[in-house]
């Protein structure tokens, strides 16, 4: 039987789509009844705890960026000269709903997937493989922070001035609803993939949000930034990559 665009991508594991609340709720409900308590302070606001929550995420990828062999090098987004690692992943508004398949090759036995990532096509498909066929824009961010989906938004502005460049963005840390709804809501246009478990946020050496990689047509990278870009800044970087290396 031919193998369908979800068996690409790779399984789900169990229990993908709970949410921290969700398993604490199933934790507490094993535990053995307690005297009352005081009356508890009133807690922060959900969108409050959420952004406390990707701070702690992302100090999780600091720390753990600063133990492996490149350390430091992970804060900066990918070194210029890099070769953009390759991906397919769900996008956020399509039909698919699974982890990003990072299978370099046929022979690649590091990821399980059958199928290299850049065989994965079809409707609902982010695939860097097909992105790098042009200079290539790639933002990564978590939602959340207002400055990080001001980016796309900057983004979404001046992509039509330049037909000859593809734009791309990954949201990680949050699954298919959360990111489909942020999508819908600012109008972004150019493909948005889901990166729920923040593999593809390491993937390309992202710690910083929001981290901009852009690259050369064949995904030889010009510049990686991690910082938040004004229109100008953005448009001088494109039109460098668009023009290729000096």
């Amino acid at each position: 039987m031919p193998e369908s665009p979800e068996d690409r991508f790779g399984d789900l594991g169990p229990g993908a789509g709970r949410s921290a609340a969700e398993r604490l709720a199933e934790l507490d409900e094993k535990r053995p009844e307690q005297p009352p308590k005081p009356p508890e302070p009133a807690r922060p606001s959900g969108r409050y705890a959420w952004v406390v929550g990707v701070a702690a995420i992302l100090l999780i990828i600091v720390v753990g960026a600063n133990t492996l062999p490149h350390s430091g090098e992970g804060l900066k987004g990918l070194k210029p000269g890099a070769s953009l690692p390759v991906f397919a992943a769900a996008e956020a508004t399509g039909p698919l709903d699974a982890p990003p398949n990072l299978k370099r090759s046929a022979t690649d036995k590091v990821v399980g997937n059958k199928t290299p990532a850049c065989d994965v096509r079809g409707p609902g498909v982010v695939n860097i493989c097909r992105l790098r066929t042009k200079p290539v824009v790639l933002a990564l961010i978590v939602p959340g922070p207002r400055r990080c989906e001001r980016q796309l938004d900057a983004m979404q502005r001046i992509q039509a001035s330049y037909p000859g460049v593809n734009f791309a963005a990954v949201v990680s840390g949050r699954g298919k609803g959360t990111v489909s709804s942020l999508v819908r809501k600012h109008g972004w246009t150019f493909p948005v993939a889901l990166d729920p478990s923040l593999t593809l946020f390491g993937l390309y050496r992202a710690a910083v949000c929001p981290t901009i990689t852009f690259a050369y047509r064949g995904g030889v990278v010009r510049e990686s930034t991690i910082r938040a870009l004004s229109e100008a800044q953005l448009r001088a970087r494109v039109a460098a990559i668009q023009r290729g290396p000096a």
